[in-house]
């Protein structure tokens, strides 16, 4: 209805114009009214950007998008009542055809993205964190994705606006020269239809809700591709603190996640986060056996020891050794992040500080397979 009445506006318009004295020709009135219905009818993609105490990046990022070489999108700012200048950095762009800024009290993550989501006008939804820099030419190829096959859902590549350090650097190594299984969060696209369906992102998860939302939706037989031309760049976590930190955060999510969805943990994270447990409580096997006393080096040498084939793997596929050797401590250090944030949560909902999820159900099943961004 809406696109109806936008053409009829357009046509009277253009009458309008065709019975003004002062235009010389036909062609000057046809491209004119060509313009105006183009510009008036409803966007091809819609880009929403969530932002929350993003005062240092927010303005790359919408500018970023904003510069990107197609028409017919709109991008929707959702502020979730930053604390910081954000918002004020994103009035300064004024009045813009293509951006819609929506300033809400602070609610989460989940919350700010599901309002951009209402807000939107498109078929195709991305959802880009604030942080991120979209890189020249990764709208047209997302669409080009969604034309070209039948998907539903199309992730994009994250990589490091720091790969300078060596920790930014290797993470991105880690994260992107694999065989994903499924998108990153901060760079990934919808069909409104999936999401129609599907259901919007989870508001009961703190954290995790982009994966919660891609399993929802590829368990009710929707598909999925991977597309790494769409590129976004944000800053790696540069130090193994701010990494621990990252990662203990999800793997807080990571516990709602297999409530929400049992089968993502997986034996092998089972495995994983036994070998952990083990190497934690072996300290205390010393004080029993003073001859046990090099058990904690040795359970540590070998849980770092358990990720060397995937770093070796990553070494043939990119022949960057110098990175691709903290790759073993990487993802040994992200194990144990998800370890403790995934205790941590247990404990949260054992004293009822935290609710348990109940699982998703759907009468499409799906097989699992366990992605590189988890602890295995």
């Amino acid at each position: 209805m809406l696109k109806v009445r936008r053409n009829v506006v357009a046509e009277s318009i253009t009458l309008f114009i065709c019975s003004h004295p002062s235009h010389r020709s036909a062609q000057t009135i046809k491209a004119l009214s060509f313009e105006i219905s183009i510009k008036m009818s409803s966007p091809k993609i819609s880009i929403v950007v969530s932002c929350y105490n993003k005062g240092r990046t927010i303005e790359d990022c919408v500018t970023s998008i904003l510069r990107q070489d197609l028409d017919g999108m709109e991008v929707i700012a959702v502020d979730d009542g930053s604390k910081d200048d954000s918002l004020q950095i994103l009035e300064r762009f004024g009045v813009h055809g293509a951006l819609n800024i929506i300033r809400e009290k602070h609610r989460g993550i989940s919350a700010t993205k599901n309002r951009g989501f209402v807000a939107s006008k498109a078929d195709i939804v991305l959802f880009l964190d604030g942080d991120c820099i979209l890189e020249k030419g990764s709208l047209q190829e997302l669409t080009k994705s969604f034309e070209g096959h039948m998907v539903d859902c199309v992730g994009g590549e994250v990589r490091a606006a720091n790969s300078s350090n060596i920790i930014a650097h290797a993470v991105e190594l880690m994260q992107n020269e694999v065989d994903r299984k499924w998108p990153f969060g901060a760079n990934v696209a919808y069909s409104r239809k999936a999401l129609d369906k599907a259901g919007v992102f989870d508001e009961q998860m703190r954290f995790g809700e982009d994966a919660e939302l891609y399993l929802r939706v590829i368990k009710l037989g929707f598909r999925s591709i991977m597309n790494q031309r769409v590129v976004a760049r944000t800053r790696n976590p540069d130090n193994l603190v701010s990494f621990f930190r990252q990662r203990l955060k999800w793997g807080r999510g990571f516990r709602q996640l297999t409530e929400r969805h049992p089968e993502t943990f997986t034996r092998r994270i089972k495995l994983c986060f036994f070998w952990i447990s083990v190497m934690l409580l072996s300290p205390l096997m010393a004080v029993f056996d003073l001859r046990l006393i090099w058990a904690p080096i040795l359970l540590l040498s070998y849980n770092i020891a358990r990720f060397a084939p995937g770093a070796i793997a990553l070494h043939r596929r990119t022949s960057d050794l110098k990175h691709c050797a903290l790759v073993p401590f990487l993802r040994f250090t992200n194990a144990l992040a998800y370890f403790v944030g995934y205790i941590h949560w247990c404990i949260l909902e054992r004293t009822g500080r935290a609710r348990r999820l109940k699982p998703f159900s759907s009468c499409v099943t799906s097989g699992f397979s366990s992605s590189r961004d988890l602890p295995v």
